[in-house]
């Protein structure tokens, strides 16, 4: 009977005519890389989604799964909130791009400031991508005559990041960008900045000590440091990296949960930086106001309504019973609200095939939002049902292994 269930449950979600569809009419089959079908387990998987509900996410087929995934980790609040869609709905009868200003991005401006008390301006854009990239020129025009930056993490699909990831096809502008050294005092005195994710997955005392260290380097030496907290910022305590750990970056970059969905990125620091000289960052949609009008939305609520120490105890709570079940094979590395599956890759592709055959979605990133706290009891003992057939030999692989997305490669996690 189990056998049947799992056919019937795998032909409702999985409908190879979509993917076939995309493939002819969309490049590489997907517009985001870790959502190709590829990086999941392909003929078990969907490929395409209808709508989304709170935690939940639905098929063509109308099949509903607990996702994990949320969106790469934007939807903080989950699907289709109601105070955030409401405004969104406002927003959108009064125009989405109008021919001035708006009393929106001043608002969304101040919030993020009233939020970051370090930031004193800020540029409003679109993606993770941008906001790096914004600030990379940003840093460059305050030290003039310093062109090197230091990375250390994934900072988006741009031509100076893609450069540093052989063979790093189409890019042809090789700016002085190289990986951060492992010794910080081998970072030279000639640097313009150090871009970093503060926390990527190990966010113990060791790295708070190192994000120390690597802020008194840059201050003495005159180098610029940029936290990429596009993933962090807003799903961390005290809201981000840097307020939690009291490290501030001369400019920080957040992004992906601050709209819940709507694509807003952030690139901010002290107006002596911001201010400094005219460097170009513009954008015709950077001021769109219906995303604006989300981010405001959504910032507000985290201030106020939703308690992220609760989320973080409550993640951190899934995670240590998660890891405790097998964990010489599989378990999620990371923090609270993100982690990566690490350990037998055969294990980690036979255990989301049967999460999802049982209405579960995990992906490459796992991400634990405030809509999963009601249904993190029910995950964890199917988990643990699941890992338990799998130890007795009575799983088989029914799709292809699934492989590591690009940005997973980049931060050395697959």
């Amino acid at each position: 009977m189990e056998g049947i269930m799992s056919i019937v449950s795998k032909m409702k979600g999985y409908d190879p005519s979509w993917h076939r569809r995309a493939k002819e009419s969309i490049a590489q089959g997907a517009l985001t890389n870790s959502k190709r079908p590829e990086c999941l387990v392909e003929g078990i998987y969907p490929t395409h989604l209808s709508h989304g509900e709170g935690c939940f996410v639905f098929d063509l087929g109308g099949k509903r799964y607990i996702d994990f995934i949320c969106g790469l980790g934007s939807n903080i609040l989950g699907y289709g909130h109601t105070e955030v869609t409401h405004a969104i709905a406002q927003q959108a009868l009064k125009g989405c791009t109008l021919s001035l200003s708006t009393e929106l991005e001043v608002l969304t401006a101040e919030k993020v400031k009233e939020i970051f008390p370090f930031v004193e301006r800020v540029k409003l854009l679109k993606t993770g991508s941008e906001a790096c990239s914004a600030a990379l020129r940003i840093a460059r025009t305050n030290t003039a005559g310093r062109k090197l930056v230091y990375t250390d993490g994934y900072h988006g699909w741009h031509d100076e990041f893609v450069s540093l990831t052989p063979p790093a096809l189409g890019v042809t502008f090789h700016a002085q960008i190289e990986k951060l050294p492992f010794l910080l005092n081998e970072i030279e005195e000639k640097a313009s900045a150090v871009i970093i994710e503060p926390v990527s997955l190990d966010a113990g005392p060791q790295r708070v000590e190192w994000l120390r260290a690597l802020r008194k380097l840059c201050t003495t030496r005159g180098i610029l440091l940029i936290f990429d907290e596009i993933i962090t910022g807003f799903r961390f305590q005290k809201m981000s990296v840097s307020t939690a750990y009291g490290v501030e970056p001369d400019l920080i970059c957040l992004g992906k949960a601050i709209a819940n969905g709507m694509a807003v990125s952030v690139v901010g620091g002290k107006a002596s930086v911001m201010n400094f000289d005219e460097y170009f960052v513009s954008s015709t949609f950077a001021g769109e106001s219906v995303s604006l009008a989300a981010a405001l939305k959504t910032m507000e609520l985290l201030q106020t309504r939703y308690d992220m120490e609760r989320l973080w105890s409550q993640g951190k709570r899934f995670l240590d019973e998660f890891n405790s079940i097998w964990p010489e094979r599989l378990i999620i590395e990371g923090y609270p609200t993100r982690g990566v599956f690490k350990g037998d890759p055969q294990v980690k592709a036979l255990f989301w095939q049967e999460s999802v055959l049982a209405g579960i979605l995990f992906g490459p990133s796992w991400f634990f939002n405030f809509p999963h706290i009601d249904v993190s009891d029910l995950v964890l003992s199917t988990s643990k049902d699941i890992l338990t057939r799998i130890k007795t030999g009575s799983v088989k692989l029914l799709g292809k292994m699934p492989q590591s997305p690009f940005a997973q490669k980049v931060r050395g996690q697959s």
